[in-house]
Formats: C-alpha cells, structure tokens, sequence
C-alpha cells in the first residue's frame, strides 16, 4: 500500500516524501439520487519542503492552510465545502493522530 501511496503521491502533487501510514477506513457518501460512493481509504502522512506540483488532470483545485485554519473551517458554515471523506478522515486524524501531525511542522 505504501508504494501505491508514493506513486499517488508523486503522479497527483509531484513530490514524494517519507510516509508513515495512521489509519484505514470505509465510508459511503449519497451526493444525489444517481451519484455515491463507498470507498476504503488508507491514510498517511509525510513533511515535504519541496514545491507542489499539482497534476492537472488529476487535481483541480488545491491550497496549503494551517491545521488552526483547517479546524476552524470544518466546524463552521464552510464545512459544506469538504468532500465528506475528507470530513471523517480529518475528524479521526485530529482525535487520534494530532500530535503526529503537530511534529511535523
């Protein structure tokens, strides 16, 4: 799973780090009566210096903000803004992991 990470890595933001893997889990989304989703993920983190890179045919959009920044928005009105897994994952990250993530600054 690791080098499939990597390899996301490199081909969608084109940096590549040292990742250390936190967590798996499932989750499904209905966004309308056609469109859903259900999914496993996998989560890993990593600190990279170098530039992002973002692959335009795989990233749309895409933006650096503070974990500060990134609470404060996912407990507001904005939250509707997030994919709902993006939601779940960062809720157990920050519940479970936030001192991993703090090191890495």
């Amino acid at each position: 799973m690791e080098v499939a990470a990597h390899r996301r890595l490199t081909e969608e933001l084109g940096v590549d780090c040292p990742l250390h893997f936190l967590f798996k889990f499932q989750y499904q989304a209905q966004f309308d009566a056609a469109a859903a989703e259900r999914e496993l993920c996998s989560v890993f983190i990593g600190r990279c210096t170098a530039a992002v890179r973002p692959n335009t045919t795989e990233i749309h959009d895409w933006r650096w903000t503070s974990t500060a920044a990134l609470q404060t928005e996912l407990s507001g009105p904005e939250a509707g803004r997030f994919t709902p897994w993006f939601r779940i994952e960062w809720e157990r990250i920050w519940r479970e992991h936030r001192p991993a993530v703090l090191a890495l600054r």
